[in-house]
């Protein structure tokens, strides 16, 4: 198929054409487009599963995933990119390559005779997958693609900015690199909202939300989602998770469904405002997202009394629909917005349907999805525990056989079926502009390089990001006058925790041992502005300081001396290598600066743990040092006591090459640490609900608006109006103790004063929009002299 009848693009004439197609489709073929499945590997042949689930099952998508291997050693982009045409190929009707030098795209033959003309009936299976990945930036092990790709913040590092073009700056360059190997699904970003952070439940969510304040993250989500249109000239849908909202969630959704307490009024304050934001397209098309990500989660209050047999909201007709029939949900869903599901054959799900852990009902899991509401079922981990991918491939075709059965014999399992599969047609064609020709769906070999100066942005937006987090600014100046002087021994702890692109991938640090220490020479060593030599620095992992602490707090006996050549009875041995946790000992002995390069802690991980345990158990090597730790993950990981025996905190968000540059020019105080936490840390008593509260140190403006301009009257003359006269009344911006705009909807009163009499008249109030409150005053019948002020 080239094309569908040409039409133009706006989404009445794209739900035309998509009915034009779904008319064409036989059963079999509307159900394939229900499925995103996933795949084993990154290459594939003739032979390989999926190109039977394509050609037999005509699946709608498929999902890649590190964890399965698609993402491989070497040339990861390259691979990417022949992966993602490949499938296409195979979607399209069109062979393999064959013989050909697998680096080299085949180029493409526009006048292929087997493709039909626009007005021809599209052959069986003639339309493009949904290729989607899930890549956030702050690097690994957060992302996806772990290399050749710019390494972008991570989304809280953007929220500290607290500055919404860097979130479309961002957006922007993922864009147009995902878009560039094949990719058009994006599961992703995050909006979240993590409302009172618990480090044991929330470090799953980790640095992939945007922040704590739903106005803010609501904010940033549609500048994200924005960029990444742009950047991909709109070839990229944007799925936004984890609908309505996990930020508030009680346990990882690994373990089991979890439970809030929220009625729907609060979901609507809180959760759904970051929702809310990306599906309104308020004068902006660009920033509303093409589908929700909806997550398996339970809310108290919202769906009554919560029960073992309550279920997730992904799985609920009834909340589902309740929430897509919200005013400000109703036009984006009715326009064609899409609802995605979360992994099917996570453990939540699995213990929802069977908390003995004996069975997986894959029929009815991804059947009470669809007729949740869900448009398209993802099938990741498809089977029980932890199955095979065979058993995960067995189930999925079953469960896709028995969908054909049911779509013929159940007329309203049939009409759910198709209302989905036109949403899906409606994206696909939105996409690639209504031409699903090889030559627009195939993506040439091209340069990823981002344009314009990007890596001046990424070292922009890593110093407007970087935060202190403790103690306040005049106490630091106190204790700490720059950096490491000359001479000064500087130990560094970095949890250099490994991870893999793809199982026979070689492991690479999520931070290297020794990253900050080379970035220090660089910066502040002889070649830089000569402030430090390699000779003052060494550095260890936190597994070093694990080991260090496992030995207990009696001194370290250093190796045994190798015998001597009298002694020996063939040949001199050689003396066995100091222990790491000797070699911390003597570092520590001599050290002043204390460095820590701090990751998230998770049980999983027991050396992430180091720094804590450090703090409780060795204080006396804390004592008269300069000990300073930088969160390169959230920073909520310390509590109160373990802040106090520190010297400075740092929240830095991500552990990119311009991260790490930004923390040690703090270190240094060549910049200012000019970030804020966009998330509560109770470890500072730093609390974003009293944050975005409007300073009440600041004067408020008042302006007339006059010809669309707001105009600032003398303040020691008086205004001259008629009676009846019309005034329009605005502040100038309101800012929060942060120093940025208070959320939409702060409340502003607007007070009148007699100045002749001395009465005063609450007007009224009204709520901000972009910091902003505005108020149309109708003059009546009175005379006297009249000052009106605003206040918040």
């Amino acid at each position: 198929m080239g094309a569908v009848p040409a039409m133009g693009q706006t989404p009445q004439d794209t739900t035309a054409q998509a009915t034009f197609l779904l008319d064409q489709l036989s059963p079999a073929e509307r159900v394939g487009q229900l499925f995103l499945v996933t795949i084993e590997g990154g290459t594939i042949t003739e032979a390989s599963d999926v190109v039977d689930l394509i050609e037999q099952y005509h699946v709608g998508g498929v999902a890649l995933l590190r964890e399965n291997n698609n993402f491989g050693p070497g040339d990861t982009t390259g691979q990417i990119l022949r992966l993602t045409n490949d499938l296409q190929r195979v979607a399209l009707g069109l062979p393999l390559p064959s013989g050909a030098d697998p680096d080299v795209t085949p180029p493409l033959e526009t006048g292929d005779p087997l493709l039909p003309t626009p007005t021809a009936l599209p052959r069986e299976g003639v339309i493009p997958l949904f290729i989607a990945v899930s890549h956030e930036g702050g690097g690994p092990p957060t992302a996806e693609i772990l290399s050749g790709l710019t390494p972008l913040p991570s989304h809280m590092a953007i929220g500290a900015t607290w500055q919404p073009d860097y979130a479309r700056q961002m957006g922007t360059v993922l864009g147009q690199e995902l878009s560039a190997l094949g990719v058009n699904l994006l599961l992703g970003p995050s909006l979240d909202v993590i409302e009172r952070p618990v480090a044991a439940i929330q470090g799953e969510l980790g640095t992939e939300v945007f922040g704590g304040d739903p106005y803010w993250v609501g904010q940033m989500g549609r500048a994200y989602v924005a960029g990444v249109h742009e950047g991909s000239d709109d070839r990229l849908a944007v799925i936004a998770s984890h609908f309505p909202g996990n930020g508030s969630s009680d346990r990882p959704i690994d373990q089991e469904i979890s439970t809030v307490r929220k009625s729907l009024e609060q979901l609507k304050q809180i959760e759904l405002a970051p929702f809310f934001a990306v599906t309104s397209s308020d004068g902006q098309p660009g920033a509303v997202a093409d589908g929700l990500l909806t997550t398996h989660i339970r809310f108290q209050g919202f769906q009554g009394n919560i029960r073992a047999t309550t279920a997730p909201i992904s799985f609920d007709f009834q909340a589902l629909t309740t929430l897509m029939q919200l005013n400000q949900l109703a036009p984006w869903r009715q326009s064609g917005g899409l609802l995605v599901s979360d992994r099917l054959g996570v453990r939540a799900v699995q213990r929802f349907y069977d908390d003995t852990g004996q069975t997986f009902p894959h029929r009815r899991v991804a059947k009470d999805a669809l007729l949740a509401g869900n448009d398209l079922l993802f099938t990741a981990q498809f089977a029980l525990g932890d199955a095979p991918y065979a058993e995960q491939l067995a189930n999925l075709k079953d469960t896709i056989t028995w969908f054909q059965e049911r779509y013929d014999n159940d007329p309203t399992f049939m009409q759910r079926v198709d209302q989905a599969v036109l949403r899906i047609l409606a994206t696909k064609l939105r996409l690639y502009e209504s031409n699903f020709s090889p030559d627009n769906i195939i993506r040439p070999e091209q340069s990823l390089e981002p344009a314009g100066d990007v890596q001046a942005m990424l070292f922009d937006q890593a110093e407007q990001a970087i935060t202190l987090i403790a103690p306040g600014q005049d106490e630091l100046s106190a204790r700490l006058t720059g950096g490491p002087a000359a001479g000064q021994q500087v130990v560094i702890f970095t949890d250099a925790r490994p991870v893999r692109q793809c199982s026979t991938c070689e492991p690479q640090p999520a931070l290297g041992e020794t990253a900050l220490a080379e970035r220090l020479v660089a910066i502040y060593g002889p070649e830089g502005s000569g402030q430090v030599r390699s000779t003052q620095l060494q550095s260890f992992s936190f597994a070093d300081l694990s080991a260090f602490l496992d030995a207990g707090p009696g001194p370290i006996a250093p190796p045994a001396p190798p015998p001597t050549a009298e002694s020996a009875v063939v040949a001199p041995a050689t003396a066995a290598p100091p222990s790491p946790a000797f070699l911390v000992q003597e570092a520590l002995d001599e050290s002043v600066w204390l460095l820590f390069a701090m990751l998230d802690v998770r049980p999983d991980q027991p050396d992430s743990m180091a720094l804590n345990r450090f703090l409780a158990e060795r204080t006396d090597l804390v004592r008269d040092r300069n000990v300073v730790v930088f969160a390169f993950s959230a920073p909520y990981y310390l509590d109160t006591t373990e802040i106090s025996k520190i010297t400075a905190y740092y929240g830095v968000y991500s552990r990119t090459p311009p991260a790490l540059d930004a923390a040690l020019q703090v270190l240094f105080q060549d910049i200012p640490a000019a970030g804020r936490a966009p998330v509560n840390i109770e470890g500072v008593g730093y609390d974003l609900f009293s944050i975005t509260q409007p300073d009440p140190s600041q004067v408020i403006e008042l302006f007339i608006v006059s010809g669309g301009v707001p105009r600032s009257p003398l303040s020691n003359e008086p205004l001259e109006f008629v009676v009846g006269d019309a005034l329009r009344l605005q502040t100038g911006t309101i800012r929060d103790l942060n120093g940025n705009p208070v959320p939409d909807g702060t409340l502003v009163q607007f007070t009148q004063l007699d100045r002749i009499n001395g009465l005063t008249n609450v007007l009224a109030e009204r709520a901000t929009t972009g910091g902003v409150a505005a108020l149309d005053y109708l003059l009546e019948a009175r005379t006297g002299q009249f000052r009106i002020t605003a206040s918040a």
